[in-house]
C-alpha cells in the first residue's frame, strides 16, 4: 500500500494544528498501522480556550472508533520561567463524540472548529 494523504479538513483561523498524523484511510486490515498514535489530530485555540483531540481506540484494533473531545484549557504561569503555558482539564471535556465513520468524524470537526463558543473558566 502506497503512503495515503493526510485528511483534507477546513480550519478557520484561529486553530493552531499541534499535530496531525489523521490519514484519509478508514478503519482495514491494511490500514490499522495509520491508526496506530494515540493522538491522530490535536488543535488548539487559545482565543478560545480550548483543544479538540482525536485519537482511534482501541489502538491497532479493527473494531476500535475515532474519539473526538474537546478539552477545556486554562492558562498557568511557570513560576521559574513567568513563561504562560496552557493545560487541559480532561476530567470536564466540553464535548464528546465517537464513531467509526472517518466522514463522521471530519463532518464533526469542521462543524466544531465554526461553533465552539469559548470557555469561560
Amino acid at each position: 500500500m502506497e503512503e495515503p494523504n493526510l485528511q483534507p479538513l477546513r480550519i478557520t483561523s484561529g486553530w493552531n494544528v499541534e499535530w496531525n498524523l489523521f490519514y484519509e484511510v478508514d478503519p482495514k486490515e491494511e490500514t490499522l498501522t495509520y491508526l496506530d498514535s494515540s493522538s491522530l489530530l490535536h488543535l488548539n485555540n487559545y482565543s478560545l480556550m480550548r483543544a479538540i483531540n482525536l485519537d482511534f481506540r482501541p489502538e491497532n484494533d479493527i473494531n476500535g472508533q475515532f474519539y473526538l473531545r474537546v478539552i477545556n484549557l486554562k492558562k498557568v504561569e511557570n513560576p521559574k520561567t513567568k513563561k504562560i503555558d496552557y493545560d487541559g482539564d480532561w476530567e470536564n471535556l466540553y464535548f464528546e463524540f465517537s464513531s467509526k465513520s472517518r466522514i463522521e468524524i471530519v463532518q464533526e470537526i469542521e462543524r466544531l472548529v465554526v461553533q465552539i463558543p469559548p470557555f469561560k473558566g
